[in-house]
């Protein structure tokens, strides 16, 4: 079993049990406890984990990659925000695709009743258009993410790559898990990564939301560089200096505000 793999694998039983052991780790995957020991090294290096004696918990306060749920429900705000400026690259006949997540999701609450074409990995975000009539439905299909209990429900694996490879869109909203400024868009899981890597292929035109807290983090695997992105929405939490290296890359960046300030001065 690769690192990536071992990776996910750890990162799966954190979030059932919130801790780990180097023993049972090596046990589960067959390998050393020096390879363990290295891959949570590796993975505290990243702020993923906190290593304790004979193993690792997540950190406290943790907002790393892998309380799912909690991650969903946190930045709304930003994330609504976000979804609403990325409507207004929505328009009549568009052929699209929104990519899972919390921000696809309420991009599809909001999405008016138009006549689009629109392709999804996420139950979610196409429960949330289903009786919007002029939107011509497709799904996917793949294996259903592990992660329901969280209230994840992605389909993902070699049949939703193989549907994502025969159409062509216009345009891509995106979800990651992290933007890392050298190591491009990052995610936490193989399948998941390639899944994404199909979508960025099958798509004329590539939308990157993310609220401003994923940025220069890390997750396992890198599946796009900052060339393969044409636009990047987030949040008004991004330093100047950020815009300014992005746009240097030729990616558009689009500032969602948030009315903090607002708040701040009431």
């Amino acid at each position: 079993m690769n690192s990536a793999k071992r990776l996910a694998h750890i990162s799966r039983q954190l979030e059932i049990h919130g801790a780990v052991n180097i023993a049972e780790l090596a046990e589960q995957l067959n390998v050393t406890p020096k390879t363990i020991r290295l891959d949570l090294r590796k993975m505290e290096e990243m702020e993923l984990v906190e290593r304790v004696h004979g193993g690792a918990i997540l950190p406290q306060d943790s907002n790393g990659v892998f309380r799912i749920k909690s991650r969903r429900q946190t930045n709304l705000r930003e994330k609504e925000a976000i979804a609403e400026l990325a409507l207004k690259y929505i328009e009549s006949n568009d052929i699209l695709i929104l990519d899972g997540g919390s921000t696809p999701q309420i991009m599809a609450q909001r999405l008016d009743n138009i006549p689009i074409t629109l392709l999804t990995n996420d139950l979610l975000v196409a429960g949330e258009v289903l009786n919007k009539h002029n939107i011509t439905l497709y799904l996917t299909g793949g294996r259903l993410s592990d992660h329901r209990q969280e209230g994840v429900y992605t389909l993902f694996g070699r049949d939703a790559e193989a549907v994502l490879g025969k159409y062509q869109v216009n345009k891509l909203f995106l979800g990651v898990t992290a933007l890392h400024f050298e190591q491009g868009l990052m995610v936490y899981s193989e399948d998941v990564a390639e899944t994404k890597k199909a979508m960025i292929r099958a798509a004329d035109q590539v939308i990157c939301l993310l609220d401003y807290s994923k940025f220069h983090r890390q997750a396992f695997l890198p599946f796009a560089g900052l060339d393969e992105i044409d636009v990047i929405i987030t949040d008004d939490r991004i330093s100047q200096e950020d815009r300014e290296f992005l746009t240097q890359k030729g990616i558009k960046v689009e500032v969602a505000q948030t009315n903090r300030e607002l708040d701040k001065s009431s």
